[in-house]
């Protein structure tokens, strides 16, 4: 299915989306506030996308609890885990999904904006965030990592800034994950997959660049939160791919 949702649908859609965000809640992959927003931020994107829009941004994360999961006890040991055992706020599921939510408003903007350009803005988005947490979570497990920026130097897996060879196949690995969905269940053309698996790829290097420059953490002060920079490193390829998508037809 895809465009909007048939009034039919709805109470389907209220309950599917009531039950994830409790069973989110029930496994502490979301607190309570965390669970709210995603189901609001949910409901948006099925209302203007459609059913098929939901199934992808669903993919994230269940693909995010189960990367979270992987080696969570390396990860505590080397003290890179997700704070709170992985249990994100709302801050964070709008951090990584409010670009998505910003591309689904796109749709009833057509044809000014053409709906394939709002689906590529949007399955970018969702790559985006995808690669970037599932780099995130298992290059933390890399024996080694090398800062982004020259001249590249040595940092421990999980430093911000710092990149792996695991942790770019992973990133690579979650674009391609979610544009095949996106090519399975939303009708989106696969001779056009290669544009947001590049951009949710490259969406990875631009959060480990302003990680590296711009976030603020223990060590720097910086005018980014982690929030600003998963939301920057998501939206703006996402932007990127929706005006150029819409002036070349």
């Amino acid at each position: 299915m895809s465009g909007a949702v048939e009034p039919l649908w709805l109470l389907v859609i209220l309950l599917a989306l009531a039950g994830l965000s409790i069973l989110a809640y029930a496994v502490r992959a979301l607190d309570m506030l965390g669970a709210v927003a995603s189901f609001f931020l949910g409901l948006e994107v099925a209302l203007l996308g459609g059913l098929d829009w939901l199934v992808v941004m669903t993919v994230f994360p269940a693909l995010s609890v189960l990367a979270t999961r992987v080696g969570a006890a390396t990860k505590r040991e080397r003290r890179v885990e997700e704070a709170r055992g992985g249990e994100r706020g709302a801050p964070n599921v709008l951090a990584n999904g409010l670009a998505a939510g910003l591309a689904a408003l796109a749709v009833p903007l057509a044809p000014l904006v053409p709906p394939q350009a709002a689906l590529l803005a949007f399955v970018t988005a969702v790559a985006a965030v995808t690669a970037d947490t599932l780099a995130s979570e298992l290059g933390a497990l890399a024996r080694t990592a090398h800062r982004i920026l020259p001249p590249f130097e040595p940092a421990p897996p999980g430093t911000n800034g710092a990149v792996s060879w695991p942790g770019q196949a992973a990133a690579f690995g979650g674009a391609v994950a979610i544009t095949a969905i996106a090519v399975w269940v939303a009708d989106l053309p696969a001779g056009l997959a290669w544009v947001p698996i590049l951009g949710g790829f490259l969406g990875c290097q631009l959060d480990s660049l302003l990680g590296a420059t711009l976030e603020r953490d223990v060590e720097r002060e910086g005018p980014l939160s982690k929030q600003d920079v998963n939301f920057l490193a998501s939206a703006l390829p996402a932007f990127l791919v929706l005006v150029l998508a819409s002036l070349i037809r």
